[in-house]
């Protein structure tokens, strides 16, 4: 009898702790994870927010639109969860598009501009360096805001 009681007693307490380990992850907002280009003349800094529930992995990589064309790239960059992640980089003259993936390493959510990871949650982001500063704001290149940087969605 206290076998039986202890045994049910066991079940009971391990039932709610192994449904939380082996739950299916949660659904992510597309908008969970972001990212945004920030220009000032040649210097760019790409910028990852990272407002999910876990760590991901992201890599992102800008390239020119000429050929033989410049390329920056960064791979496995992890971002805490509600983190930013600031990437500063100095490109050569020209227009670049931006694609970009990150993915949480072990519950499957993804987010970016391809296919690749598994979703696509934003389109590719386009910038030209120097930033433009023929309109009177702080001489941030625009990127298509006003705001000097273009957030992906």
């Amino acid at each position: 009898m206290i076998k039986s009681v202890r045994a049910v007693a066991t079940a009971a307490l391990a039932t709610p702790l192994l449904a939380t380990m082996f739950a299916a992850p949660a659904n992510a907002g597309v908008k969970d994870v972001t990212l945004s280009v920030e220009v000032h003349g040649n210097d760019v800094e790409v910028i990852i927010i990272n407002d999910s529930q876990r760590t991901i992995t992201c890599k992102w990589m800008a390239e020119s639109d000429r050929i033989f064309g410049e390329t920056y790239a960064a791979f496995f960059q992890y971002v805490e969860s509600d983190e930013e992640y600031r990437y500063p980089v100095t490109v050569a003259d020209g227009t670049y598009t931006v694609n970009w993936n990150c993915t949480t390493p072990l519950a499957g959510e993804t987010w970016g501009t391809t296919w690749e990871t598994g979703r696509k949650t934003a389109e590719p982001l386009v910038f030209t360096a120097p930033g433009s500063t023929d309109d009177d704001s702080t001489g941030f290149g625009s990127l298509g805001s006003t705001s000097g940087s273009f957030g992906s969605s």
